[in-house]
């Protein structure tokens, strides 16, 4: 019994480690969209620290020429503000051209965001994305992407963390391993 407690101590951390480390480090090249998904805005309708950190590293991701289209993605969630459009208003605030946003706002779960990029890709005759979420969300992220037909995926996680990551980052261990079964 004590090495299977300790075979699953081992297991846990062996994927924590690859969530975390999978997702911290940037994978930048020239693609031809970047994919920001949505997440919690504010009562006030402002964008969360989170999407505000996210949004940010898409400005700079989008100011250093790595691509030239931005598809913001998220649902309307509990508060009552639709994630795309404020993640779109915040962008064209901070510099970038309405014309380079493309809005999904079908974008209710990571599932649907990469479903809706590869119907937009596919119509748009793009092969390649930039995926824009915090480290943690990157694996399945990248996964949900690679099951739907995307195969040249680069990613960038803003420099945030906030104490809601002690809940992110198990709940991704549950779900990358779900995403991954799911591929099989």
């Amino acid at each position: 019994m004590f090495k299977l407690i300790c075979s699953v101590i081992i297991l846990y951390c062996l994927v924590m480690l690859f969530i975390i480390m999978g997702g911290m480090r940037d994978y930048l090249f020239k693609t031809d969209l970047m994919v920001v998904l949505g997440t919690k805005v504010e009562r006030d309708g402002t964008p969360s620290r989170g999407l505000e950190a996210r949004l940010n590293k898409a400005i700079s991701v989008y100011q250093q020429g790595y691509a030239p289209v931005i598809l913001v993605s998220g649902g309307t969630g509990l508060e009552g503000y639709n994630e795309a459009s404020v993640m779109a208003q915040y962008l064209v605030d901070h510099g970038i051209p309405q014309q380079a946003i493309i809005q999904d706002s079908q974008g209710v779960n990571t599932r649907a965001t990469a479903k809706n990029t590869a119907e937009y890709m596919q119509t748009n005759h793009m092969k390649s994305v930039i995926i824009i979420s915090q480290y943690f969300h990157i694996p399945r992220t990248k996964l949900a992407f690679q099951a739907i037909g995307i195969d040249k995926i680069g990613q960038g996680s803003p420099n945030y963390t906030s104490w809601r990551d002690f809940f992110s980052v198990p709940r991704e261990m549950l779900g990358y391993p779900a995403y991954w079964l799911n591929l099989k």
